[in-house]
């Protein structure tokens, strides 16, 4: 472990059990939709530098890395009861809970209810054991550098308009201050925009569970999402990728050793006072 520097990639899953295709009211090629498609390479360089990285390769269609394991659609399970489980949130809402119900443009994405054990059998062969190495991994890294960074890496829909240059390609989310300290987050901004690139912080995306179950600021524990805009580095339909992965690997592989960089500067700073 070389960097005090995690990086998680946790829904650009391509593998879709035959039980989720089985059950499928849609076509399968919907499902496109959920992904943060090909995602998984920005992080490759990465990987070749050493750096950790923990990458979800179950498709987001069959569990959702990124809400709780309680955020469970009661519409979806059968004999559930809404009275025994917590109130719905925004997401769960529009059909984006624990187990995706529903996409616009696309209705129900099932032909059938799940049993309750069929996702709490989801949840303990994935969401648990990806938690639990996300948290050993930054447990282990501030034990060793005294601090621990989790950078959530995830792509999302084209934001950006050319012509006017409105919109970002970039998006960094840190729940508005609650998830890292701020000089990570500004450094991530400063090096975007220091690349030619346009970027926003925690509009239209702040961060969601992942960053709410592992950062622990005061704890030197720091959580930040990383939204990049899939046009930078897809073809043109979006499908495939394009000739923008090659510096992409490299812009990420590079804000890990400036994220590093800053992190071990701050924390030989407080371990002096």
């Amino acid at each position: 472990m070389s960097v005090p520097v995690l990086l998680s990639v946790p829904h650009a899953g391509r593998d879709y059990p035959a039980a989720v295709i089985d059950a499928l009211r849609v076509p399968p090629a919907s499902l496109v939709r959920l992904e943060d498609r090909y995602a998984d390479l920005l992080v490759r360089r990465s990987v070749q530098f050493g750096h950790p990285v923990i990458i979800a390769h179950r498709a987001r269609a069959w569990i959702d890395l990124n809400r709780d394991e309680e955020d469970i659609d009661v519409e979806m399970v059968h004999g559930a009861q809404r009275a025994d489980y917590p109130a719905p949130g925004v997401k769960q809402r529009g059909g984006l809970g624990l187990v995706p119900r529903r996409l616009s443009g696309e209705g129900d994405l099932w032909k059938r209810q799940f049993t309750l054990d069929d996702i709490n059998d989801r949840i303990a062969a994935l969401h648990r054991p990806y938690h639990q190495a996300v948290s050993q991994v930054l447990e282990n890294m501030r034990r060793k550098f005294g601090v621990a960074i989790l950078l959530d890496v995830h792509s999302m829909p084209p934001l950006h308009n050319p012509a006017t240059g409105a919109g970002p390609q970039f998006v960094i989310g840190d729940r508005f201050g609650k998830s890292a300290a701020s000089q990570y987050a500004e450094l991530l901004m400063s090096r975007l925009q220091g690349h030619g690139f346009t970027a926003a912080l925690n509009h239209p995306y702040a961060g969601d569970y992942i960053l709410r179950r592992h950062a622990k600021p005061r704890a030197n524990i720091h959580a930040i999402q990383l939204e990049v805009d899939r046009s930078l580095y897809l073809d043109a339909d979006l499908r495939q990728p394009g000739v923008g992965v090659e510096p992409l690997k490299l812009l990420i592989a590079g804000l890990v050793e400036a994220l590093a960089d800053e992190a071990l500067g701050s924390s030989a700073l407080i371990a002096a006072e």
